[in-house]
Formats: structure tokens, C-alpha cells, sequence
């Protein structure tokens, strides 16, 4: 009879096959066909790692794009929530800001607004209403008070005292000299 060895500690022989060959072709793209939820965005580095962890473990491609998909629901509906927060947030700043104004509200939007507008321009503008900082009571207070000192300078009743046709000569010196 003869003993056969089995030697447990000799390296494997590779497996014979194409993938050995220097020539091999290239594994085809992991999924191919794998379809991401509209509007969400996943980021590509933990996509592949996702791809490479179900193909190790034998997921088929109907059982990756459940997951996708599972995971997309629950994707929108954190955005969801995350906006409702927000909104409740900004409607907060501005239920702020009208109790610190009281009836001087509509006045007090207004010339923040234009001091907005004079210092930041329709890019300030846009910034503040996309943010919601528009409705914050310490920004509406700070552009109301910018407003406030650029204005022109007016006593009640009386007129205002920008230069009103006045050469520069006049302006400096009046017009008696």
C-alpha cells in the first residue's frame, strides 16, 4: 500500500484558469445595470466598496438593487425631515424678528433690505433667502442699523440735507464766498 502525504503547509498551486494569464481581461463592471434612486446621491467611494462587499458575499444584482433601493427610501425621507427642520427653524427667525419689531416690522424689513441690496448686491440677496438668514432677528437688526446710518440725514419735517445742485466749490465753502 501506499501512504499518500498531505503536505498542509506547501503553497496552493494556482488554479488553472484565464485569470492567471497576463493577457486576462479585465473583470466587467461590478453590477452592471444597477440603478441608484433619483435625487440621491451616493457617494462613488462607498458605492464600490458596497459593490465589491455584495459580490464577496454573493449578492445577485436584484438583491443589491433591493438594498439600493431600501436604502434611497430611507435617504429622502432623512432629507425630508432635515428640511422640515429647517423651514420650522427660519419660520422661527422670522416670528422673531416681527415680535422685536412689533409695527415697526414692514419699516424695519424694508431698510434692511435695501442696505442688504447696497452693500452685497442680488448675490447677498440670494444668499440670505436660500440660507434663511434673511429671517434671522441679528441679521435683519444689523442690516436694519446699516440702513439707518447710510440714509439721509433729515430732521422732522424739514429738508433733507443731501447736496442738491450744489457745485463741489459751493458745497465746501457755501455760496457767499
Amino acid at each position: 500500500m501506499s501512504e499518500e502525504k498531505n503536505d498542509l503547509n506547501a503553497p496552493a498551486a494556482p488554479a488553472a484558469g484565464p485569470d492567471n494569464r497576463a493577457d486576462a481581461p479585465q473583470d466587467p463592471p461590478l453590477y452592471e445595470g444597477l440603478k441608484l434612486p433619483d435625487g440621491i446621491l451616493f457617494d462613488e467611494t462607498s458605492l464600490d466598496a458596497f459593490k465589491t462587499l455584495s459580490q464577496e458575499i454573493g449578492l445577485s444584482l436584484e438583491q443589491v438593487q433591493k438594498l439600493v433601493d431600501f436604502e434611497g427610501h430611507f435617504l429622502r425621507q432623512g432629507v425630508s425631515e432635515e428640511e422640515n427642520q429647517k423651514q420650522q427653524i427660519w419660520e422661527n427667525w422670522g416670528k422673531q424678528t416681527k415680535e422685536m419689531y412689533g409695527p415697526d416690522f414692514e419699516e424695519a424689513v424694508s431698510l434692511a433690505v435695501r442696505a442688504a441690496d447696497a452693500f452685497g448686491g442680488p448675490e447677498l440677496r440670494q444668499l440670505l433667502e436660500t440660507t434663511g438668514l434673511g429671517n434671522h432677528p441679528v441679521i435683519v437688526r444689523t442690516f436694519n442699523e446699516i440702513g439707518k446710518r447710510i440714509s439721509e440725514d433729515s430732521f422732522p419735517g424739514g429738508k433733507s440735507s443731501a447736496l442738491q445742485d450744489k457745485t463741489f466749490a459751493e458745497a465746501l465753502y457755501g455760496k457767499n464766498n
